[in-house]
């Protein structure tokens, strides 16, 4: 007859096969990958994370990857930033290179994270990806578009709290009559989501549209929030350009988010250009987004005048290639001024490049719609001050916030122009990170390099620009 000792020890071993037998059945196997994941327990769509997250708690986590392949670019980087989080999130940043493959990649995260998390993001240009864990280079041309064989870049920020309710929409422009209703239809979809109503006006309004359309995705934004309402974001970089909504890719489209809390926000909306070059014209002739006339004349004359015949002597030297030329204007953007009701001046920069490569057509072309009889003047930069001035956005968002510069934030957000990055060398732009951690005080933060900015303008409304960056902080309460 068994002793109560043995006994004893066959109940302990009977409730430790029980007890793996459960532990077992939390996981499934990835045949591809030969590793476990977790399986999300379904629950309604206003519970919280599966991690508890005690009151007054906000836990985020950053992650990024060089691989090629959306699986094990998802896996990496989504493992580091579920480290500080615990477990499906409620919100997740998506950024990724142009040229990644994004369905696979969305695919992946919602076979990893479960249906319940909040997507946001598109794509970045193919230069490089950064968080506050560092920027992972990947091309460094980023108009030619040569990202090298294996390599593309995928940034994201995972949020889980209880101190913040996220909403997220999407449309595609080709659904909807107008961009300006796909956008305002993606932006009550957001609210929605986030459990709010159209006449409660978000703490902040996230945006990534692709190309071509954002004045007209602003207005319907401010159709549904007015003009007083917050908006930071950028245009999805790239010719393979792309919005994730939380189900689908949309190629022309825009993906939105909204934040709504009680915690403090700051933001801003900036260039780093010297705006006292007395050069100024009226622009007379406009082509959609590429001004044809200044003061009467062929935009690119004005131009060269205005830089004292650099442009000529450029084209000369190369040959007729218009690279350099390039450059040279992206140093020397346009800017348009905007007073408010106060008497605060605001300044909003345009791209501009030679509409052709030759140089024969004397055009002008930018990436925003500037309208005849707008008054453009003349700015300029080093790329040395202008990397300077990303690494002071978040000082410069929490001051805007009335935040204390010698307090970490729980995380930012924010986008800086691939046109910026392009003019700093490759050797320094691993500097970037660092100096925006500096700043902000080593919290986590994504920031995607966009092909167009957007943010708002206090007294006068939300604005798309150029060659400018937008940053969005979240601080900690007390």
């Amino acid at each position: 007859m068994m002793s109560v000792k043995g006994w004893t020890f066959v109940l302990l071993g009977a409730a430790l096969v029980v007890l793996g037998t459960g532990a077992f059945l939390l996981f499934w196997w990835h045949e591809d990958e030969r590793e476990f994941r977790l399986v999300p327990v379904p629950r309604p769509q206003s519970a919280r994370a599966a991690v508890p997250v005690g009151p007054g708690r906000t836990r985020v986590g950053t992650g990024s990857s060089a691989e090629k392949d959306p699986k094990a670019a998802v896996h990496e980087a989504l493992t580091t930033a579920l480290g500080p989080v615990g477990g499906p999130p409620d919100f997740l940043v998506l950024f990724a290179t142009s040229g990644s493959d994004l369905r696979a990649i969305l695919a992946e995260v919602r076979w990893r994270v479960g249906q319940r998390t909040r997507v946001f993001g598109g794509t970045c240009d193919v230069r490089g990806v950064m968080t506050d864990r560092g920027f992972i280079p990947v091309s460094e041309r980023g108009y030619e578009l040569d990202v090298a064989e294996g390599k593309r870049g995928l940034a994201m920020m995972a949020v889980v709290s209880d101190e913040i309710q996220f909403g997220t929409g999407s449309a595609d422009f080709t659904a909807y009559p107008s961009v300006e209703a796909a956008a305002e239809a993606a932006l009550r979809q957001a609210i929605a989501s986030a459990g709010k109503t159209p006449d409660q006006v978000p703490s902040a309004v996230l945006t990534s549209p692709t190309i071509g359309d954002e004045e007209e995705v602003l207005v319907g934004i401010e159709n549904v929030i007015g003009t007083t309402g917050v908006v930071v974001g950028g245009t999805l970089a790239g010719p393979e350009a792309g919005a994730f909504g939380d189900t689908a890719v949309h190629d022309r489209g825009v993906s939105l988010a909204v934040l709504y809390t009680d915690l403090p926000i700051g933001w801003t909306f900036e260039g780093g250009f010297d705006v006292t070059e007395p050069r100024s014209g009226v622009v007379t002739k406009m082509d959609r987004q590429t001004i044809v006339e200044i003061d009467g004349r062929p935009a690119l004359d004005v131009y060269d005048e205005w830089l004292g015949g650099r442009i000529a002597h450029l084209l000369e030297e190369e040959q007729g290639r218009s690279d350099r030329v390039r450059d040279l204007l992206t140093l020397h953007p346009l800017y348009r001024t905007f007073r408010s009701p106060g008497g605060q001046d605001y300044f909003l920069f345009s791209h501009p490049w030679p509409k052709d490569p030759t140089l024969r057509d004397r055009a002008v072309a930018t990436s925003t719609k500037i309208q005849a009889g707008e008054t453009v003047n003349l700015s300029r930069g080093t790329w040395d001050i202008l990397m300077n001035r990303v690494g002071n956005l978040p000082r410069n968002a929490m001051i805007q916030g009335g935040m204390s510069i010698g307090r970490r934030p729980l995380f930012g957000i924010g986008c800086v122009c691939g046109g910026v990055l392009g003019v700093i060398p490759p050797s320094e732009r691993a500097k970037l990170p660092l100096l925006i951690n500096q700043t902000n005080h080593e919290a986590p933060f994504v920031a995607n390099f966009t092909w167009g900015e957007q943010g708002h303008f206090p007294g006068i409304g939300n604005r798309h620009g150029n060659l400018l960056s937008a940053f969005l902080v979240v601080g900690a309460k007390g």
